[in-house]
């Protein structure tokens, strides 16, 4: 009798092979000829999922009589809802454009607000898909809202970036801050764009292709869509690539944890490419442990804490988690790499012999940064958990078996290791000297009796 065997193989996919996002992204493309057409070609072969651009829709003028030849005969299928002359349309809008300095020339920019419904008022906007948060800018100085960093606009901007939980946070307009070609750079278009949380810039204007690393962040200008091409003159401080051999557009994708850029001339070869990783999230914490706290000194005996970052709701799963070693004065840092900007968590600040003990309420990193304190006040901590020790609120000591509640099991660890002379590093030694002796016994002793556990929500 013949026996037969199968092999069964399991394929585990992680999520990070996969794109969260897609898009394309052209500018200063709105001009009828057989440079937008090829690089509208370009970006249908590679069936974005949407598409922004970077102004200059629709050259020369702006005009209600060449916006549809301009921009729907080449684009149609990915608008909604579409009124032009060229197909039906899209059944969602997969078009979000930004505003150049040639849709204002003519009645106010009527043409361009006219022609696309978008988001907002129109002019500037912002929207999600995927991991991405956009941001879409109306760089130009006839904006009634203003262009300049403390502008209507530019508050509108830094406040969206603060509330957003988004990975990554692109904002995309049409004047550059940093150009090294011939309209140059915008320099009131330097607004503070890292420090409001944004991940990269994306411009036009100048026709061209140009990657700048300034202010710690990229700088794009990508001008290549069909208009002309431009030549490059003084250098920006920061430039680090520049293409201006033919005309081109850039396809995107996201993942969880980076960004890809890529630029493809019209002959379907790539120019440039470039990856931005996830941000850091940084928390800065101050806290004390009660043994290690010596209040004659106003000083922390160091030692190494664990902060577990939880859901804000049950079953508050862990999230991350990093090691920190405070200083003398209980300052360290934790930097995460799993985490979103803009939503609650709850911080489990974790020591070797000391309770668990949780933030009182859920906390958000802002422009990947949060600084807790656990130390000015009890109810800092869920349950007011806290022990003042002087002027100042510690975590509770001497949970040497780490369940939870400081009891007559934690106790009896610590005498039998004093009894026997240890020292070094141990788990008994709970006031941080190197030594399990009677002050370790003696605050053992008073939290046993004060009922000490671990309160979480």
């Amino acid at each position: 009798m013949k026996k037969f065997y199968f092999l069964i193989v399991s394929l585990i996919f992680y999520s990070n092979s996969f794109s969260q996002t897609k898009f394309a992204i052209i500018g200063d493309y709105g001009k009828a000829n057989v440079n937008e057409l090829n690089v509208s070609n370009l970006v249908k072969s590679w069936n974005p999922e949407f598409i922004i651009t970077l102004g200059d829709n629709n050259y020369e003028l702006g005009e209600a009589s060449t916006i549809d030849t301009n921009i729907g005969k080449y684009y149609s299928q990915f608008i909604y809802p579409y009124t032009g002359i060229y197909g039906p349309g899209d059944t969602v809008n997969r078009f979000f454009p930004s505003m150049g300095n040639h849709d204002w020339y003519t009645s106010a920019a009527s043409a361009y607000l006219n022609y696309f419904t978008l988001p907002g008022n129109e002019r500037y906007y912002d929207f999600v898909r995927g991991n991405v948060h956009f941001f879409s800018i109306d760089s130009d100085p006839n904006e009634p809202h203003g262009v300049d960093s403390n502008s209507v606009q530019a508050l509108w901007l830094k406040l969206k970036l603060s509330q957003s939980p988004e990975e990554f946070k692109i904002v995309y307009f049409h004047h550059p801050p940093y150009s090294s070609s011939a309209h140059g750079s915008s320099l009131y278009m330097r607004w503070p764009f890292k420090r409001w949380g944004a991940t990269a810039v994306l411009t036009g204007h100048d026709h061209s292709y140009e990657r700048i690393f300034n202010d710690s962040m990229f700088y794009i200008v990508n001008g290549l869509g069909g208009r002309s091409i431009y030549e490059f003159y003084t250098i920006v401080s920061g430039s680090q690539f520049r293409y201006n051999a033919n005309y081109g557009a850039m396809l995107a994708y996201s993942y969880h944890d980076s960004i890809v850029f890529r630029f493809y001339n019209v002959s379907g070869n790539m120019i440039d490419h470039f990856k931005i990783l996830s941000s850091v999230k940084r928390l800065q914490l101050t806290s004390l442990i009660q043994g290690f706290y010596k209040t004659e000194t106003n000083s922390l005996i160091s030692d190494t804490l664990k902060v577990l970052i939880r859901n804000n709701s049950s079953p508050y799963e862990i999230k991350d988690s990093a090691c920190g070693y405070p200083d003398t004065s209980g300052n360290a840092e934790f930097d995460f790499s799993h985490l979103n900007n803009a939503t609650n968590y709850f911080l489990v600040l974790k020591h070797r012999n000391s309770i668990e003990t949780w933030s009182s309420a859920g906390n958000k990193f802002i422009n990947n940064a949060l600084s807790y304190n656990f130390t000015s006040s009890a109810s800092s901590s869920y349950g007011n958990n806290l022990v003042l020790k002087g002027s100042r609120y510690c975590v509770y000591g001497g949970d040497v078996d780490q369940d939870g509640i400081v009891d007559a099991s934690d106790l009896s660890i610590v005498k039998n290791d004093a009894s026997g002379g240890l020292e070094g590093y141990i788990s008994s030694d709970v006031t941080g000297d190197d030594y399990t002796d009677a002050e370790d016994i003696s605050l053992v002793e008073n939290n046993v009796s004060r009922g000490t556990v671990s309160v979480v929500p």
